[in-house]
């Protein structure tokens, strides 16, 4: 683990690493206020694949750092896949930070039953990994079986090189499109010198080399763009909620203000399916990781 300044724009969180079912942007405003006044935090939680920076724990860290106009942001920055991050995400928050909702450790759960890792572990160890209940992992796995079955997720265990760990064997027999990322343990390491190629995770920090700057891409940018963008449209719905709760309470204008929001509402609806079918199209999977319901109509 290395701990260094990032910008934040090219730290990654579109990965599916967030753990909560949604933030708490009062607790957004309230870090960033903090921030601005030069209040310090603990660093987020960063995994490091060779090329890109993923987001583990801090997204309300993060934001907030967005809101205050900062460029970096302190990290503890770890070697590892985007699978690994999603791992640690699921086990974030659960004894420090802000309280988990029922809501936020239902998605852990959830995620983390479908996560390739969780094959072969028993309720215990993913109860004990997220921070819940053993019933709870239970329960869940119950409801997922049938979707998890549907998807044709298989797993057999395998020997190699005197190494024992469990193989998809979902997509045996077909034409290869993606290579898959290699157990970690397999991984290469990024880039590298000597150092790197051999550095463990959990070294002493001043013995693990730091991870290469890398360049502001276009994509980075993209998303910083986008980070802003979301942040601002959330500001401008407090700020109709106010508007609107005046144009009913105060102006005694019930039946627009409830005209207005049907519209808003429907409006947000239909973008919502959008994306949700642009989700599902891209991976099934992701009906779990992005709480997508399924539609009984």
């Amino acid at each position: 683990m290395n701990r260094v300044s990032l910008p934040i724009s090219d730290i990654r969180t579109d990965g599916g690493t967030q753990p909560r079912a949604v933030l708490d942007f009062h607790a957004v405003d309230d870090y960033s206020d903090d921030m601005a006044a030069g209040a310090k935090f603990p660093p987020v939680t960063i995994f490091y694949d060779g090329q890109s920076y993923w987001l583990a724990d801090g997204f309300h860290r993060i934001r907030a750092a967005y809101a205050a106009d900062c460029e970096s942001i302190e990290c503890d920055v770890r070697q590892g896949t985007l699978e690994d991050a999603q791992w640690y995400s699921f086990s974030a928050n659960s004894s420090n930070g802000l309280r988990r909702t029922n809501d936020d450790k239902q998605r852990a759960v959830k995620a983390a039953l479908a996560h390739q890792r969780a094959e072969g572990l028993s309720d215990n160890e993913i109860a004990r990994h997220c921070g819940v209940s053993v019933p709870t992992v239970a329960a869940w796995r119950e409801k997922l079986g049938l979707s998890i079955k549907t998807l044709k997720i298989g797993a057999r265990t395998v020997t190699r090189n005197g190494k024992t760990y469990s193989q998809n064997t979902s997509k045996i027999g077909r034409s290869p499109r993606k290579r898959k990322p290699l157990p970690p343990e397999m991984a290469p390491k990024a880039q590298s010198t000597p150092a790197e190629a051999t550095a463990d995770p959990d070294m002493p920090i001043h013995e693990v080399p730091a991870p290469p700057a890398p360049t502001r891409t276009t994509r980075a940018q993209r998303i910083d763009r986008l980070a802003r963008s979301t942040l601002s449209f959330i500001e401008a719905t407090k700020h109709l909620a106010h508007l609107v709760g005046w144009l009913g309470e105060t102006a005694g204008e019930f039946d627009r203000a409830e005209l207005l929001l049907s519209n808003v509402a429907k409006a947000i609806a239909a973008v919502t399916t959008e994306i949700e079918r642009t989700a599902l199209a891209a991976d099934p999977l992701n009906a779990t990781r992005l709480e997508i319901q399924e539609n009984e109509s």
